[in-house]
């Protein structure tokens, strides 16, 4: 048997290195992070997911190597295993290094992973825990150490254990009630956590990481080939298959097991690739951003003005702050900090911190209010927010009248749109006197550019301008937009395609009905990316007047539960002249839209409540927002927003200049039209009459073969499969599935809506798929299977997807109890090998028909990848009743 806690050198769980590893200097990491989003739930491959830290200025005095300890005989000098804790004896043909820690979601989901590897291939591989806490993880760090420190009483892996099951309360006082749970002596637990041998320990470990270029978490080692990331089993599979082979070559051919790992390291480590250095600063261009009221702090007079796009959730615009007040210090009058707000759509407390902020400021504590919310950027609720005002001594009704006020309001819109003019999409994002520069830098970066700006300043001022206009003259010939990105190889518009997209009576509009160019716009009032592009639309309506009408269409998401509503809302609206005014005060509370809050706004705008009311859900608007679905799904619009210029498709969130671009074409084009004859009220008419009514081709994403759409599967429904629907429907639905996956249980509306739909015309047949990632989905498809031989499956299938973040098993049992199972029989069945041999058998058949992710549907044989629309599944299901017609 495996001695968890033993150490590969033979000490006991605590052993120190044989030399102490001093460490001279200091690592500064100053990461660089930016978020966009973007439209129409945009898939990640989880699976090869790695957190990356950046690091952009570091300095570290290297070791003397009489300091560094040697390895031990049969270790690698270039991957010691050192002292590091390890499961599987010393002998093992296969070593895996793993460079980890405590705060990453990554390492959580991998650890699945690493258990199937050690039951399939047990004291063939041996797996070695090193530490690499990531600077951004700011638990991670002593989370590390305590580790270690329940190590030296024989705990590491309990440690270990507990703190990933616990990865989101591991603060100190956690970790201290974790080490109490699993009976160490507090005392000594304590005593050793602050020692310096663990914290050298864990800068030993991450010197070692930078060393062979483990720049992120998780990152792996095995025999010295480098796997990085959250990678499936069969990734890990393919190496360590490999790895065993030449270990038995190696082994035959004379080396001894114990040294079969150094030589392997030697013949499989490959030095990493040095990282190309980024530009401390741009490419020189200047722009002309306006301060306008913003608030600023330092030299009334200063030579260089710095713009800071930031929010107060963000916690990169926090971690640069130390920076600016360096930069403060170190420059004194000469440089002044203005602030402007552009609070990120998916931080939902950052917009109601920046309204607080500008509420203290109409009291005079615009940086006081800063200070605060920037101290835990976690603790954003309208509760603190209230405690900081307060411990501010400010006047608390005007505080939160302002604080709601439309004037607050606008001040972040029209910051917004000042960051979206000049490509400031992310934050935090700084123009120094013009000059952009991106993300949380370190000083020497600002300062290369604010030494060079302060140059320029002081010629200016020896040539008779005064220090109050130099910003102004530095920038008065600066370019007033950012040229449009070409984000992630996109192409900023698309093919010339051109749709046939009408205009129809439910529809609302902006801008005259002869306009030049129609922009069709789908769109929902709970979708972030919907809300982001609106400063956009504000930007292009002021500039195009009445050549350009904006029309707004419905497309309310699945998982946006509240969105349907808020449609149905907007329109019964618009049927008392308020379209417009609705769809403001909707997406001014895009996280308050229940049926309470919707009449609100509608008292609000003054709407007739009891003609709102029998609007709100009559089948007229409803059949009306149907209608857009339908043909948002036909054009394939199939995520929210999507615009059509003239009929030209151009998805999601993008910049203004993307919008331009299409525009500008069109404009040209249809004053052709005009030129030739055709009356401005028939040019968008005219326009699409021969457009698309469908996508030339499907996108081929990732650059995946493209499947057949016709091709027919053969999927069979076997007797223990749980159904919906009569057994003669003429269309049959099965679905590869699992509880633990967010798109598995964002597509069930729509199923739902199938089966109303559709009726007896439609069954559903669930199959099993639990992903390797989620380690909670295996038991609770064993779960729903026990529940289901006692003729509650879809009871139980309720339960998971409701409850789909607490599927641990004793969790399920109080499931069980809830929907009245027999528990004995429950829990019998539950375990049972024929349970578990059938979810084996879905699993075998969804790789053999190509099912690899979830949700995955054969809608009468034919595929139906991922969380898709309604109208996507009404195409097809369509397809199928005709043909049987």
């Amino acid at each position: 048997m495996v001695d968890l806690d033993k150490k590969p050198d033979g000490g006991n769980g605590g052993g120190g290195m044989s030399k102490e590893v001093v460490i001279l200097g200091l690592i500064v990491i100053g990461a660089a992070a930016f978020f966009i989003g973007r439209a129409s739930s945009d898939k990640a491959d989880d699976n090869k997911a790695t957190v990356t830290a950046e690091a952009d200025e570091a300095t570290a005095e290297k070791a003397t190597a009489k300091d560094e300890a040697a390895p031990a005989k049969n270790d690698s000098d270039i991957l010691p295993v050192g002292s590091s804790y390890a499961m599987g004896p010393a002998t093992a043909p296969v070593t895996i290094i793993e460079f980890s820690e405590f705060q990453c979601p990554f390492c959580k989901r991998v650890n699945p992973t690493l258990d199937q590897i050690k039951k399939e291939y047990g004291d063939k591989v041996r797996v070695v825990f090193k530490h690499n806490p990531l600077s951004f993880h700011k638990d991670a760090p002593y989370a590390a150490k305590a580790s270690l420190a329940a190590g030296k009483q024989g705990k590491f892996w309990e440690m270990h254990d507990k703190l990933f099951e616990n990865q989101r309360a591991i603060k100190e006082d956690d970790i201290k009630g974790y080490a109490k749970a699993i009976g160490l002596d507090m005392a000594q637990f304590e005593k050793d956590v602050a020692s310096d041998e663990i914290k050298k320990m864990v800068d030993a470990d991450m010197k070692l990481a930078a060393k062979v270029g483990a720049r992120g978490t998780p990152n792996f080692f095995i025999n010295g080939e480098q796997l990085s990331g959250a990678q499936p089993f069969d990734r890990f599979k393919a190496v360590i298959d490999k790895q065993l082979e030449q270990a038995e070559e190696a082994i035959k051919a004379g080396t001894a097991p114990e040294a079969v790992y150094a030589a392997q390291v030697k013949k499989n480590f490959k030095e990493p690739k040095k990282a190309a250095p980024r530009k401390a600063a741009d490419d020189k261009t200047v722009y002309k951003v306006p301060v306008g009221n913003s608030p600023g702090m330092g030299g009334s007079e200063p030579l260089v003005t710095i713009i800071a796009f930031s929010e107060f959730q963000c916690p990169f615009c926090k971690r640069v702050l130390p920076t600016l007040d360096t930069l403060k210090k170190d420059y004194g009058d000469k440089i002044r900090v203005v602030f402007k707000h552009n609070p990120l759509p998916f931080h939902k407390d950052a917009e109601p911190a920046a309204r607080a902020a500008i509420a203290a400021g109409m009291q005079g504590k615009f940086w006081e209010m800063h200070d605060k919310l920037f101290q835990d950027t976690k603790a954003l609720k309208q509760e603190n927010l209230e405690t900081y005002a307060k411990e501010l001594g400010l006047d608390m009704a005007k505080w939160k009248a302002d604080m709601d006020s439309d004037a607050a309001k606008k001040q972040i819109k029209e910051d917004q749109a000042i960051a979206s003019q000049f490509g400031a999409r992310g934050t935090p994002n700084f123009f120094i006197n013009g000059r952009k520069l991106t993300g949380a830098r370190p000083v020497a970066s600002f300062k290369s550019v604010i030494d060079e700006e302060i140059k320029k300043a002081e010629a200016l001022i020896a040539k008779g301008t005064p220090r109050a206009k130099v910003y102004e003259e530095l920038t008065k010939n600066g370019a007033t937009k950012a040229a449009a990105p070409a984000p992630r190889k996109r192409p900023a518009a698309d093919d010339k395609t051109v749709y046939k997209v009408p205009v129809d009576e439910f529809d609302f509009a902006k801008g005259p009905a002869d306009a030049l160019v129609t922009i069709i716009e789908y769109s929902e009032f709970q979708c972030p990316f919907c809300k982001r592009v609106l400063p956009t639309m504000d930007q292009i309506t002021k500039k195009y007047g009445n050549d350009v009408r904006i029309v707004f269409k419905h497309n309310p998401l699945p998982f946006h539960k509240d969105a349907p509503l808020a449609s149905q809302a907007s329109i019964a609206a618009g049927k008392q002249g308020k379209f417009w005014e609705m769809h403001d005060k909707l997406f001014e509370n895009q996280k308050a839209l229940k049926p309470d809050n919707i009449d609100a706004y509608a008292k609000e705008i003054g709407l007739d409540m009891a003609k709102f009311k029998a609007d709100l859900e009559s089948s007229e608007i409803k059949a009306a927002i149907a209608a857009d679905q339908k043909l948002a799904g036909q054009i394939g619009a199939r995520g929210t927003p999507n615009f059509f210029i003239n009929g030209r498709k151009l998805t999601g969130a993008q910049p203004v200049a993307s919008f331009e671009k299409v525009i500008d074409e069109e404009l040209k084009k249809a004053k052709a039209l005009v030129a030739k004859g055709t009356p401005r009220a028939k040019v968008y008419e005219e326009t699409i009459k021969n457009g698309a009514t469908k996508p030339a081709a499907a996108p081929q994403a990732n650059k995946r073969p493209q499947e057949d759409p016709n091709k027919v599967y053969d999927v069979p429904v076997n007797p223990g499969d749980a159904v919906k629907g009569p057994a003669n429907a003429k269309v049959t639905i099965v679905e590869f599935s699992e509880f633990q996956c967010p798109f598995c249980k964002r597509v069930n509306p729509t199923i739902d809506q199938i089966m109303k739909q559709y009726g007896n015309d439609v069954r559903v047949v669930f199959k099993h798929n639990p992903l390797s990632f989620h380690k909670e989905a295996p038991y609770a498809s064993q779960a729903a299977l026990a529940a289901g031989k006692q003729g509650k499956f879809w009871e139980m299938h309720d339960m998971l997807f409701e409850n789909q973040r607490q599927l641990k098993p004793e969790d399920i049992e109080k499931y069980a109890q809830e929907i009245g199972l027999n528990m004995e029989k429950f829990k019998a069945d539950a375990n049972s090998d024929a349970i578990k041999k059938q979810i084996a058998a879905d699993q075998a058949l969804a790789a053999k028909v190509g099912a690899r992710g979830t949700p995955t549907f054969f809608i009468n044989g034919k595929k139906l990848r991922g969380a898709q629309p309604f109208p996507r599944f009404q195409e097809k299901i369509d397809e199928a009743l005709g043909k049987k017609k």
